[in-house]
């Protein structure tokens, strides 16, 4: 559903958007809402599953006892602040309201589905010479839903300092979906040299089109992703004051997009190699060599006993397969997986751990020769990144601008270690000792720390033994890791935060396991690298882990994060008593099959005890 409440975001993407500049003498304050919905049709929902069951369509969201409010702060005259209310009705899937405000200023859009849930809030400026539309996306359970804004996000009090960010999507024709939405996000620094990261919307597409105005005080690279049902994309700019950017296709193909400026340092460090003719001919080669490789031409009809061409049938859909597992086995492996894969075969397990060899039936084998071959889409995507690359490594290497060196550098024009840390390096005699402390140092820094915390998780393979750790629990209780490990058969490590969404993902089948397995001694110890307590805290209660929870909350680089190797979270190691590793990059789905198999019971997993509301206290 593509319901376009306003047209006013296509009238403020043309002309250098000179009839949307707020310093027009009209203004407008029209704020409206609508929902999209997600929910699949019932006929295309309802039908019997495998086991002869029913499966039902999702339920539309119930607005009935919704609370839509709009309000701002403002300060009395005895200096205090108070919340004034401007509209507060109910919710019902559509709303128009006109404030008499003409000023720019900034509000609060809060809504409240139910008693039992909390508020959604949008925080946008009105009488910015933009009306503001928001959306409720109504998603079947579980996903949640989400309320953002429609069509515009303008965050801009004045015109100082502005930039303008735009796009007509239409070329993506059916692959557009009805939730598209585009978020923009970069790392800002302020007087201190403290830095944060700010974000400009998410922004649900309307009529194809979205506009982002905002504020940078300086250049800097920011990150804009666009996704939808089934669908991401990313793509990198370079922010500027006064900046105008509009997002294009690149070529014919959609699977890489472009912003363009004309202007800047965005002009200099992206287009002056992303819209160079040689890159958008490989772009355009990758991209239809990847549609290929997925949606393979239908083999010719062979002549009866023609076994020549049938060999070379199949053995051209054993290599598309294979070239499958090379894309799948690109995304999901990191370099610490690769080293533990050539370790396997050449460390002795560690002493009282040679079980956790022979009791995994799924060891890891050296990568084979065929797994080596490069799929084309590959090779071609390789060739256009090394035009970037070399692009950039010019500008770090050899420009007299130590700005655009330092834009560049964020850009990440290198791979190796080594050569990211010379690159870094090299800027640190050409800024001031301020800015060299607040962007440069931490650069550095995190380089050394990543090649520690690589080598750490090379090293822990399994049949060798996890480090020892002691960390506080919610209650601020220190526990000791291998004194928690001697009273178990086995337990999964597993390092989360409250922010990681795949983490939190893996929460509801982790719980069934926990609930079938804790009589055979199977333990849980969560490892929290939140940087606050208070997120850990309010992890904890939101989904209620019944297992032991430990806090580092020291990020990615605390010392035992680092010496188990974490950098990508959710991490899990399956250890036994002695602490042997039996499995590492645990997931539900592997840890499921492991304990089955080590315990029995394949068809007798329980679901969790069912939770009682306001009784159940935060885990340790």
């Amino acid at each position: 559903m593509k319901t376009a409440l306003k047209t006013f975001g296509l009238l403020c993407i043309v002309t250098l958007f000179v009839a949307c500049d707020q310093s027009d003498e009209s203004t407008s304050n029209k704020i409206t809402g609508e929902i999209v919905s997600m929910i699949p049709d019932v006929s295309e929902v309802t039908g019997t599953v495998e086991d002869g069951s029913s499966e039902e369509a999702a339920e539309p969201v119930d607005l009935s006892d919704s609370i839509l409010t709009i309000s701002y702060e403002t300060v009395d005259a005895d200096g205090k602040s108070e919340t004034v209310t401007l509209y507060e009705e109910t919710f019902t899937g559509s709303f128009e309201y006109e404030p008499e405000i003409l000023e720019p200023t900034e509000v609060k859009i809060s809504l409240q589905v139910s008693e039992d849930t909390d508020p959604m809030e949008i925080t946008t400026l009105i009488g910015t010479g933009h009306d503001v539309s928001v959306a409720l996306i109504d998603y079947p359970s579980p996903r949640p839903d989400q309320f953002v804004l429609a069509g515009t996000s303008s965050q801009v009090m004045d015109s100082e300092n502005k930039f303008v960010f735009s796009g007509d999507l239409g070329f993506f024709e059916e692959n557009l979906a009805d939730d598209t939405i585009v978020l923009m996000y970069t790392q800002i620094f302020d007087d201190s040299g403290n830095s944060q990261w700010q974000d400009w919307g998410p922004v649900l597409v309307q009529n194809n089109s979205f506009l982002i105005e905002g504020v940078v005080e300086e250049p800097s690279v920011a990150t804009v992703t666009i996704r939808g049902d089934s669908y991401y994309r990313s793509l990198s700019l370079v922010l500027e004051p006064e900046g105008t950017f509009e997002i294009s296709k690149l070529g014919s193909q959609t699977e890489e997009l472009a912003a363009t400026s004309g202007s800047g340092y965005h002009a200099m460090l992206i287009e002056s190699w992303q819209q160079s003719e040689e890159y958008v001919e490989l772009v355009d080669a990758w991209a239809s060599e990847l549609a290929l490789s997925r949606n393979p031409p239908e083999p010719p009809n062979l002549a009866e006993g023609d076994t020549t061409k049938q060999s070379e049938q199949e053995e051209s859909e054993t290599t598309n397969e294979e070239a499958a597992d090379v894309e799948d086995d690109a995304e999901d492996t990191t370099e610490s997986d690769i080293d533990a894969t050539q370790l396997v075969d050449s460390v002795e397990p560690a002493e009282g751990c040679e079980d956790a060899i022979a009791d995994d039936p799924q060891q890891p084998v050296p990568i084979s020769p065929i797994q080596r071959d490069t799929p084309k889409y590959l090779a071609l995507q390789q060739q256009a990144r090394e035009i970037r690359t070399k692009t950039l490594r010019t500008i770090v290497e050899e420009s007299d601008d130590s700005l655009a060196q330092y834009l560049a550098m964020s850009l990440g024009p290198y791979a190796d270690d080594a050569e990211r840390l010379a690159g870094w390096q090299s800027l640190v005699e050409k800024f001031d000792k301020e800015f060299v402390a607040n962007r440069i140092t931490p650069q550095i820094d995190f380089i050394n720390w990543a090649a520690i915390a690589r080598a750490n998780g090379a090293a822990l393979i399994p049949g060798q033994r996890v480090p020892e750790f002691t960390l506080a629990n919610a209650t601020d209780e220190d526990l000791t890791l291998y004194d928690l490990l001697g009273e178990k058969d086995l337990v999964l490590i597993d390092f989360w935060a409250s922010w990681c969404g795949p983490c939190i993902a893996d929460f509801p089948e982790l719980k069934k396991l926990y609930a079938a397995y804790e009589d055979e001694d199977f333990e849980i110890v969560g490892v929290s690298i939140d940087s606050k307590k208070e997120d850990w805290i309010e992890g904890l209660e939101d989904h209620k882990l019944p297992w032991t929870n430990l806090g580092e909350l020291k990020d990615w680089e605390g010392p035992v994060a680092t010496s188990y190797g974490v950098m990508g979270i959710p991490m899990g190691y399956l250890v036994d008593s002695e602490g042997c590793i039996y499995k590492k990059h645990v997931r539900p789905a592997a840890l499921k099959e492991f304990l089955v198999n080590r315990y029995g019971m394949d068809e007798s997993l329980v679901e969790p005890e069912p939770e009682i509301e306001d009784t159940q206290g935060v885990s340790g």
